[in-house]
């Protein structure tokens, strides 16, 4: 443990000679941690794919929510302190030394920082979209490849400084929230794995969306029976951020846990999409774009006032609609139909 306290208090200094160094980009910082925030790319970002292309959509909403969940389960089970909390808990410094790190309203996360959220998410969705654009400019020659794994790794890295530069993350948490985001993309996009899904029935693919569900809530009771409280992370939020309005009760993981159930739910239903019509993109578009703004509305207007469960159900429920309608009510109304030339059509009568 002295080990394990002693790497801590290096890093603390680590984030704030970080501070330091990027104090006049903290525009440029806030805006790739906003941006990369789970929640927002999977209400903005992700959600744009649906209107490009359902397989695409289907490919990378399956990496990005199985990467999330394990990234919630993992926390759990590590339960390692922010940066933020863990210098005015610690017995590392004393009254006399213990240093003090910038704080704003992107640091209070009231969840648990090992392993960094937005870098296992990111890690896996930059590395869907990366694998896709590859694979496009691939006739372009060895300079395109590079070129695209360079701004991969950059965009990494800048969303490693961000999350240090707001005290959110150690270090060493960024460092495996790429690694178990690399290893969660290779599972994810393996073309067996998605094919073998799909071929599972409606029944057992919600009877494993229902496992993971176990896992998490078994992992949440555990913590219970052993003393130990499961928000533990949102009291020590709560103690040391300096504005507790900062917080927000939808990064916590019961929440995360919940929207994750919700759109698994969904795609369960569904089903990985492997091949799909086209899309008249005139209408997908807008009709993606309609949905968000009415998504981010329906979201704002949840009832908080009628107690955890109505908030919860209603949240759960909304995440499930329009995950549903992502999958399904797009490919449904913007599809278009592949035309077959004449000569094509001569050619499948001779055969």
């Amino acid at each position: 443990m002295k080990g394990y306290g002693y790497l801590l208090k290096q890093e603390i200094y680590q984030i704030i000679y970080v501070q330091d160094v990027f104090s006049q980009h903290e525009e440029f910082l806030a805006a790739v941690t906003k941006v990369f925030d789970p929640k927002v790319l999977f209400l903005t970002v992700i959600p744009i794919v649906a209107g490009l292309s359902t397989t695409l959509y289907s490919k990378l909403l399956l990496s990005v929510l199985l990467t999330e969940y394990a990234n919630t389960i993992v926390k759990w089970i590590l339960a390692e302190d922010r940066p933020f909390w863990w210098l005015n808990e610690t017995k590392e410094f004393s009254s006399l030394n213990r240093p003090k790190i910038y704080q704003n309203e992107l640091t209070c996360e009231p969840s648990p920082g090992n392993p960094s959220g937005h870098l296992m998410t990111s890690t896996t969705y930059l590395f869907v979209i990366f694998s896709v654009l590859e694979e496009y400019f691939g006739n372009y020659g060895r300079f395109s490849r590079i070129s695209l794994r360079i701004a991969y790794y950059s965009t990494l890295f800048f969303i490693s400084i961000s999350r240090m530069y707001f005290g959110c993350h150690f270090l060493h948490q960024c460092i495996f929230g790429i690694i178990l985001g690399i290893v969660m993309s290779k599972v994810c996009l393996s073309h067996r794995l998605e094919k073998y899904i799909a071929k599972q029935s409606c029944k057992r693919r919600i009877a494993f969306v229902i496992f993971l569900c176990l896992i998490v809530l078994s992992l949440y009771w555990t913590q219970k029976l052993l003393g130990i409280d499961p928000q533990w992370a949102v009291k020590m939020a709560f103690k040391w951020c300096e504005d507790p309005f900062y917080l927000k009760p939808t990064t916590t993981l019961v929440f995360s846990a919940l929207r994750l159930t919700g759109s698994l739910f969904a795609l369960a239903v569904v089903g990985p999409i492997l091949k799909a019509k086209p899309l008249n993109m005139k209408l997908s578009i807008p009709m993606v774009l309609a949905m968000m703004a009415l998504e981010w509305i329906a979201l704002d207007h949840v009832p908080r006032n009628y107690g955890v469960v109505v908030y919860f159900s209603s949240s759960f429920l909304l995440y499930f609609l329009f995950t549903y309608a992502y999958l399904r009510w797009v490919p449904a109304l913007a599809g278009q139909e592949i035309r077959v030339s004449r000569s094509d059509r001569n050619k499948s009568k001779s055969n």
